[in-house]
């Protein structure tokens, strides 16, 4: 039985089970691009409470289960849309031909941001290939007007990562986050009043500091 209709009859029975096991029950339960599973996964993602969502990216930081890098990316974005980006979900795994960004989140304002999504920083990140990515996506007019780079990673401890990112000549449009940080601005998005987003959204473009948290 689809993971949907469950969700709507059960949806306790559905919240009893590990996101690993989620994934299983959506489409063929093999997650990759374009496909039943990936696309039940992310509406799944959009109608349960963040506080289920915030569960599951312990989940994929935590517990070692098949694809738990594309399930944390897509959980990324869809806080991204808790944050009311209006978001456009990247690739899972690279294509020929094919531009490799984890996401795209617009905003009102028209500031578009490119997101890199890394369950940890225990290795160096090719920021120059990030940066390509965000100059392909203005050549194709995928993104338009001003722009900028968050990578957002699974560690709290993103002291390596800012190293690289203020050593580097990108460091002046890229920021970085936890997503632990990201978890806290959603949840200060949802507990506070209107005008808040606005404050929100200034946080995760590149200033002074490479590093949200700072």
């Amino acid at each position: 039985m689809p993971l949907l209709p469950i969700l709507k009859s059960n949806p306790n029975d559905v919240y009893a089970l590990t996101v690993g096991q989620v994934v299983a029950i959506c489409g063929d339960g093999k997650l990759a691009d374009d496909t039943e599973c990936s696309k039940e996964l992310r509406e799944f993602f959009s109608q349960v409470p963040s506080t289920k969502l915030f569960e599951y990216v312990n989940s994929c930081l935590t517990d070692s289960f098949e694809k738990g890098g594309q399930v944390l990316q897509d959980i990324v974005n869809e806080l991204g849309r808790r944050l009311d980006y209006q978001v456009t979900n990247g690739l899972y795994a690279g294509k020929q031909n094919a531009i490799g960004n984890d996401g795209i989140w617009s905003s009102p304002t028209g500031h578009s941001i490119v997101v890199e999504v890394k369950t940890s920083d225990a290795y160096r990140i090719n920021l120059d290939k990030i940066a390509d990515y965000r100059t392909k996506l203005l050549g194709s007019q995928k993104i338009t007007g001003t722009s900028s780079i968050l990578i957002v990673v699974g560690r709290q401890d993103t002291g390596d990562l800012e190293a690289q990112v203020r050593g580097s000549r990108h460091a002046w449009d890229i920021r970085l986050i936890s997503v632990d940080a990201l978890i806290k601005l959603v949840e200060l998005k949802e507990e506070t009043e209107e005008d808040t987003i606005s404050k929100i959204r200034e946080l995760l473009v590149p200033f002074e500091y490479s590093r949200v948290e700072r």
